[in-house]
């Protein structure tokens, strides 16, 4: 059975404990079984926030939800007409081109090409309903050739360095592999293929904390899984369990505080003095930045 502290546990320092105290007293709660939903919070504006209205108090967040990005049709015909608003410096439109031919980046480019990958999949139990897909994504997709398509991580960086937390948080999902394959066609000798592997992580790494400090929990959730693992930079175990509070912070998602909370638990122990300080004063510095950005972008 998973515990989970409430935030109004005496869990984290405060000027009149010392941090042995608070240890003590994450013991003790720990013992007791409590009701594994999220606290009430002030945090979160009115949903008709979105619609313009002002925020009221600096505590509030507004909840943004990502633009439909697939369009009715195919996507062709709605290219022009975005490639001219994003040559204009529209974020938006340039997030929408990057998601579409992201989409399309390993659509069959021809006829040829799609009865292969029909053959390849005629076998599988579930064959009829993949076949559907990979014929409505060869469809919505045809007019764009593989140079086009590989386009979209320029547009998607683009959005990025112009602020969009949509295409920020986007790049949760890129994979280094799957950014060197569809970037990097030509064989790279050893030292060119780290080099760019690594530029490309550094600036995913980036672009995720821009989006963190928007308030998107899909950021926040590569986040704390990159710096958990180690993947990145020091002091990695102290934020990711400080990142680990700001998503229990802003989430309405009981699930989500959950499964948070329970991580928060078994990495309280392990962290030391040195850590926790560490981790307390990236929690402080974050969350302000997320109130005076004033968003939040849940995971969808």
């Amino acid at each position: 059975m998973y515990i989970y502290f409430s935030q109004e546990s005496a869990i984290f320092a405060t000027n009149s404990e010392s941090l042995n105290d608070i240890k003590t007293t994450q013991k003790v709660v720990a013992q007791v079984s409590m009701t594994a939903t999220k606290p009430d919070t002030s945090l979160l504006a009115d949903e008709s926030a979105e619609q313009g209205s002002e925020v009221n108090g600096s505590r509030e967040l507004i909840i943004k939800n990502a633009p439909k990005w697939h369009f009715d049709g195919v996507f062709i015909d709605y290219f022009t007409e975005l490639k001219q608003r994003a040559e204009q410096g529209d974020a938006e439109a340039n997030y929408l081109i990057a998601q579409n031919l992201k989409y399309c980046f390993n659509a069959p480019l021809d006829e040829q090409a799609l009865e292969e990958k029909l053959a390849e999949i005629y076998e599988f139990s579930d064959a009829g309903d993949i076949q559907s897909r990979v014929l409505d994504k060869y469809e919505y997709c045809q007019g764009l050739d593989l140079a086009t398509r590989r386009s979209f991580y320029s547009y998607l960086a683009e959005a990025a360095e112009n602020g969009s937390a949509y295409a920020q948080q986007t790049f949760a999902g890129l994979t280094p592999e799957f950014y060197m394959k569809s970037q990097f066609p030509e064989k790279l000798s050893r030292a060119e293929f780290i080099k760019n592997r690594d530029s490309f992580k550094e600036r995913k790494t980036v672009f995720l904390e821009q989006a963190a400090k928007q308030g998107s929990e899909q950021a926040l959730m590569s986040l704390a899984s990159m710096y958990y693992s180690e993947q990145v930079g020091e002091h990695s175990a102290a934020k990711a369990y400080a990142i680990n509070r700001l998503i229990m912070e802003i989430t309405q998602n009981n699930d989500v505080y959950n499964r948070y909370a329970w991580f928060e638990q078994r990495q309280y122990p392990t962290l030391s003095d040195d850590e926790l300080s560490i981790a307390n004063n990236l929690y402080d510095q974050w969350l302000l930045q997320i109130k005076q950005n004033g968003t939040l972008y849940p995971k969808n």
